[in-house]
């Protein structure tokens, strides 16, 4: 059985081991091989998994095998909630879990949880939130506070609702209990009398069964990933948009653990990463879900909310939820999170109409249409 080792956890060692023999630290040559230990929470059948896939891949191939990182199984390394802090005390090199699990973390990527900020494409959302990691140094210093070094946040996919009658507003919803997640979404369900259940990934299809949850929020993973629609019967898009993200982190010992060249070729498929390829792989990856979901003998309809009926229920949350993402981010160190807001919305709302309908949530539901569905 081999054992794993993460290798910032290693470096620490041999920090100390150096710096009590001769008071100065050293690193591997160019030719060091790093076996980096992963903790994850991704399902290894979803998008999210296919676009780390390749990140990882693209990383062993382009430093000739000197980096290696495997997929583990989700929470076989830490638990869920407690990925960041695994990663941040060496006994995870890299981690990927939501940025919501532990929000105080990461104030700036929780921005997208914020219902109807993030009505854009995933690729638009993940560049404002990489363009404004880039270019607000109160963003930056918080990364620098809590010792983690940002590879990449991107949102799951587009919030879908799912539930055993038709869900075309607000009215619809009230009175079910909810599987809701992250506290700016639970709020915008008390908003119209939703009953909000905090119920995880893997507790949920159970839940449900059981009667905890009668009605699920998630992106469409939940359905097909997670056999949501073997137990609810109608899906629908309500136009909140991006609504939570997954990160990616690495230990910063590990990077300074990598020679200049791998440092380089790392920042490389980072920007990569960012700029495009992710959200590229990440529609692939989705492809098969829409053809589940069509196929599946038990899903009667994907809909998408008339604007008017999104409309309301915006209005019904005003700016309550972006003051208090504003408040929160400053009791959790962001500094000027109101500069950081409008980065955030310069480069969110930068997306066209064509990039829109690429989304796979949104294509999904053209697809239900055309089909008289």
């Amino acid at each position: 059985m081999k054992t794993r080792v993460a290798v910032a956890a290693l470096t620490a060692a041999a920090t100390l081991a150096l710096t009590a023999c001769s008071g100065a630290t050293s690193g591997p040559g160019a030719e060091a091989e790093h076996d980096l230990i992963l903790a994850t929470i991704t399902v290894d059948t979803t998008p999210q998994a296919a676009a780390i896939k390749w990140f990882f891949n693209e990383v062993n191939e382009r430093t000739d095998g000197r980096i290696n990182i495997d997929m583990t199984s989700p929470e076989e390394i830490c638990k869920a909630t407690e990925t960041a802090e695994c990663v941040r005390d060496g006994r995870a090199d890299i981690g990927v879990a939501l940025a919501d699990y532990t929000a105080q973390l990461f104030p700036a990527e929780v921005i997208v949880s914020i219902p109807f900020l993030s009505n854009s494409s995933q690729q638009a959302t993940m560049n404002a939130l990489w363009q404004s990691y880039k270019e607000h140094e109160g963003a930056q210093a918080k990364w620098e506070q809590i010792g983690l070094k940002p590879v990449a946040h991107w949102p799951a996919g587009r919030l879908t609702i799912g539930a055993n009658h038709k869900i075309e507003g607000i009215e619809d919803m009230k009175g079910d209990k909810w599987r809701v997640l992250g506290p700016y979404l639970v709020e915008a369900f008390e908003s119209i009398n939703g009953n909000p259940v905090s119920l995880s990934g893997a507790e949920t299809y159970e839940g449900v069964q059981r009667g905890v949850a009668d009605s699920v929020s998630w992106a469409i993973d939940g359905a097909v990933d997670y056999n949501l629609a073997e137990l609810l019967s109608e899906w629908a898009d309500p136009g909140i948009g991006q609504y939570n993200t997954f990160g990616m982190w690495l230990n910063p010992n590990t990077y300074e653990h990598f020679s200049d060249e791998d440092k380089k070729i790392w920042d490389e498929v980072v920007e990569e990463f960012n700029t495009g390829k992710a959200m590229e792989v990440f529609a692939e990856g989705a492809a098969h879900q829409c053809d589940f979901m069509l196929e599946h003998p038990n899903v009667n309809s994907f809909i998408r909310w008339d604007e008017a009926a999104s409309k309301e229920w915006e209005d019904r949350i005003g700016n309550t939820l972006v003051d208090h993402w504003i408040s929160e981010a400053t009791k959790n160190g962001l500094e000027d999170p109101e500069g950081y807001l409008k980065l955030y919305e310069k480069y969110v709302n930068d997306v066209t109409p064509e990039e829109l309908e690429k989304d796979p949530v949104i294509a999904c539901v053209n697809r239900f249409e055309e089909e008289g569905r």
